[in-house]
């Protein structure tokens, strides 16, 4: 090799290796979470073994729900409280991660702990996709106490991972603190919360705030026209009057002698579907845990019908003191002074964390299409009579996304005009 060419060839090994060093700290500098892109999770066995907690997380939770308020009215969305509390996990460290990943179904025996997170980004981008389309309205909010000092890679991973900016507040000063959260809510949620925070502790170093708002829009409009006053029976004494709306339509089915329920699924615009479940009249709360773990396979059994549907319009909240129900299903470590959030601040002192979920749901005629404008086939063309489906007592319902199954909402209508 020449002289000549000796310095040409020099720096071209140089430069290659200055580009890999770069690359290497750059890698360095990245969060650990992400490894892989998140289309290569979608058919692992991760994605299943996260379907499978969050799907035990959420029949737990509800029968919890059920038992604590038989007779009230309940929405929640276990998917975002799973999602809240696996970004809590990012901050907890030895018997507090174990015993809250446990608690959302997962194991770390079977799974690693980067996997869970990289997976539950998934479900952040398709929470994400339904916010922007406008029907679901989700923030996950985390207020940290700013006297102390905490890792910058948990407020890293918290935003890049589940798209949480974490904020600083002081939470000695309590009025003017409620004052700020109270704004801050508000502010991401376009003014949909009222009476939110009843009361906070001075010592709180965290306090997460988990909001879902749902408003459906029929993929097929009720009757506009035939809006009619009508008996909803609470129970064995209590009677209301309700907006009742009806329309016929060709939609999924279902009719389990077993279970003693009716069941119909419609379609909501945006890729979102609704499950109604109908308890026969007399049915015992006990039947409740196995009607809804039974849905998936009322839903396989079913076929499309035609079906003459009366419900009531509703609006529905419920807010969650999760530090009170869910040590109620084992998840407890947390809540308790001692737990170790040494993934968030390495300062060691007793440690309160505040968390609250909050959901409304909105049911009402508004649909895309009316019944005339469409182009569905005229049901005198059918010589079957339709099923009649009358949701005139308590029922329960399951909105989910219409392409993964996977619920985003569950409730039950115990009173439609008891918000």
């Amino acid at each position: 090799m020449s002289h000549r060419k000796m310095p040409l060839a020099l720096s071209l090994v140089l430069i290659l290796c200055g580009l890999f060093n770069s690359t290497c700290c750059e890698t360095k500098r990245k969060s650990k979470w992400n490894i892989y892109p998140v289309s290569s999770w979608k058919m692992s066995p991760v994605h299943h073994n996260i379907e499978a907690g969050n799907k035990a997380f959420a029949h737990k939770l509800f029968e919890t729900l059920l038992m604590e308020h038989p007779r009230k009215n309940i929405i929640f969305s276990p998917l975002s409280i799973s999602t809240s509390l696996a970004m809590l996990s990012l901050g907890t460290r030895s018997t507090t991660l174990t015993n809250l990943l446990k608690g959302l179904g997962f194991d770390l025996k079977v799974m690693r702990v980067w996997d869970m997170h990289h997976g539950f980004q998934s479900i952040v981008q398709m929470l994400k996709q339904l916010n922007r389309e406008g029907h679901l309205k989700y923030r996950n909010m985390l207020f940290i106490d700013s006297n102390r000092k905490i890792n910058t890679p948990f407020l890293w991973d918290t935003e890049r991972i589940y798209d949480v900016k974490a904020q600083m507040i002081d939470f000695r000063d309590v009025r003017k603190t409620k004052k700020q959260i109270k704004h801050f809510v508000a502010a991401k949620m376009h003014k949909r919360t009222k009476g939110f925070i009843t009361s906070l502790n001075p010592h709180t170093f965290l306090f997460l705030i988990n909001y879902v708002f749902f408003k459906g829009i029929w993929e097929m409009a009720f009757h506009t026209n035939f809006m009619h006053k009508e008996d909803f029976f609470v129970d064995e004494c209590t009677t209301v009057r309700v907006d009742m709306m009806w329309k016929k339509e060709r939609m999924i089915y279902s009719r389990s002698e077993k279970l003693f329920t009716t069941m119909v699924k419609m379609p909501f615009i945006g890729n979102m579907s609704i499950v109604l479940m109908l308890p026969d009249v007399g049915q015992p709360d006990s039947s409740v845990e196995e009607m809804v773990v039974q849905r998936a396979t009322l839903l396989k059994s079913s076929g499309m019908r035609w079906v003459h549907i009366i419900m009531p319009k509703f609006k529905i909240s419920s807010k969650i003191n999760l530090k009170k129900m869910l040590p109620k299903m084992g998840i407890s470590n947390v809540f308790a002074t001692a737990a170790n959030f040494s993934g968030i601040t390495e300062e060691n002192f007793p440690a309160i964390f505040e968390a609250i979920h909050a959901a409304t749901m909105e049911v009402s005629e508004e649909g895309k299409m009316d019944m005339v404008s469409s182009n569905a086939i005229p049901y005198h063309t059918h010589t079957a009579a339709p099923f009649v489906v009358k949701f005139n007592r308590p029922f329960f319902l399951f909105v989910e996304d219409w392409m993964t199954q996977r619920a985003i909402l569950m409730g039950k209508v115990f009173n439609p005009i008891a918000e």
